[in-house]
């Protein structure tokens, strides 16, 4: 520490307006701090509405290349909307030289998107449902359940959990009846049928490729549909961001010195990847990123009593943040809305805290050596959500998100809680 005693009228001046700036920092922090939850709810909420209003408009109901089927059994093309299957199996929306119109299961024979999707009305009263394969055997889908056809026999392929008395306590079991209608389907072609379906799974990929392995053993022909689509996909972007990242503070009387919240806008650079089975479904994703950023916080306290002190803290953050996310995507082709969320993991490469402080009393200020404000954790963890807009081009998909992350304690000092929170901007880049 050092001390010593203004000799002039000029030096008493800069220290009196130095406590003057700080009092008015201080006194509009306080105003600022009130505020500041209900400030950031406003901003958040605006910009969600923002990017809603502006999917809303850019992004309108995706009609893609397709056909129906008449009852006549006549083919016409035009555009179909490219909808769940939920809704798919109730109604399609086709676009043609008369204009639009909603057909019903009982209107047309089936519809279909061009390398893609084909659904039929002529398996299940009232509803459509879509073919898989068509063949010797054929596999179909329909809303919970899997069906098969052979010859002229349809069946119907659904896991049930069926309640169960054993020494008299209710229990439940699958009914693996499915199993053994798949089985003896194939068994006059297929070898070891029973151990063969004895590891299958009741999902459509596994489904698939059975039946299609029992038409190549058979030598029959057979149409595969949606063929042209993968059953897993990997998209590989870059991105660049905007964060509004915020530490509050909570600490007992020996971190007075702390503001109770710092603030920093910094920019960050990334790379991402997307892993999907469009062959499935295009609305879900599993999407892990690397983004890298540096955040630089400072503030000033100042504290009055006996004798007025001043405290300049500065809080340097370099981290290679790591979120992973489930990422639901509403059908689209040329322009789209989605929704993701998941956890978060920060390595903070580098952090350095720093205290200055100064002591007035009278005229005599004392300066002290600089120190370590707290000590920060080398690690976090937290969970976001975020919700954006995908634009399709003709070489590269572009999308732009909002998000919002909630990290665990960023101090290892005790008796002290240091949170923090961001709310980012991102421009996403993929390669077609």
């Amino acid at each position: 520490m050092s001390k010593f005693k203004p000799k002039d009228t000029a030096l008493a001046t800069v220290c009196a307006a130095r406590m003057v700036t700080a009092l008015k920092s201080r006194t509009t922090h306080s105003q600022n701090v009130r505020h500041h939850w209900a400030m950031n709810k406003k901003i958040r909420l605006t910009l969600l509405i923002l990017l809603v209003i502006i999917g809303r408009s850019y992004c309108q109901n995706d009609f893609r290349s397709g056909f129906v089927i008449t009852l006549e059994n006549d083919t016409i093309q035009g555009q179909l909307d490219y909808r769940s299957n939920s809704k798919n199996y109730e109604s399609c929306i086709f676009k043609g030289e008369q204009g639009r119109t909603e057909y019903y299961p009982n209107q047309i024979l089936g519809f279909g998107y061009n390398n893609d999707k084909f659904f039929s009305a002529q398996r299940i009263k009232d509803s459509f449902v879509e073919v898989l394969v068509i063949g010797e055997i054929s596999l179909y889908r329909s809303r919970g359940k899997y069906h098969i056809m052979k010859d002229t026999s349809f069946f119907d392929l659904e896991s049930i959990i069926e309640k169960v008395e054993i020494n008299g306590k209710i229990g439940t079991k699958e009914n693996n009846r499915w199993r053994g209608i798949t089985s003896y389907l194939i068994s006059d072609c297929l070898s070891n049928s029973n151990s063969i379906v004895s590891k299958l799974s009741l999902d459509e990929k596994n489904l698939t490729r059975l039946i299609v392995k029992y038409n190549k053993c058979r030598g029959a022909e057979y149409t595969e549909y949606k063929i042209s689509k993968p059953w897993t996909k990997f998209d590989i972007g870059v991105t660049l961001g905007l964060s509004k990242s915020e530490i509050t503070t909570d600490g007992s009387g020996s971190f007075s010195y702390l503001d109770n919240s710092y603030n920093s806008i910094d920019p960050s650079i990334g790379v991402l990847i997307a892993i999907s089975s469009p062959r499935i479904t295009e609305k879900i994703a599993l999407q892990g990123e690397l983004h890298f950023l540096k955040s630089n916080y400072s503030s000033l306290v100042e504290l009055k009593g006996s004798s007025t002190q001043f405290h300049d803290t500065f809080i340097d953050l370099t981290t290679l943040s790591i979120p992973l996310s489930l990422k639901y995507s509403f059908p689209e082709k040329k322009c789209g809305i989605y929704l993701q969320g998941g956890i978060n993991y920060d390595h903070h490469l580098s952090s350095n805290t720093r205290l200055l402080s100064e002591q007035v009393s009278g005229n005599i200020v004392n300066t002290f050596p600089e120190t370590t404000a707290f000590e920060v954790n080398d690690n976090q963890i937290g969970y976001w959500g975020g919700i954006g807009i995908l634009k399709t081009y003709k070489k590269l998909k572009g999308s732009v998100t909002i998000r919002y992350f909630q990290m665990s304690a960023l101090n290892k000092t005790n008796g002290l809680t240091a949170n923090n929170n961001r709310i980012s901007l991102n421009l996403i880049l993929f390669k077609k």
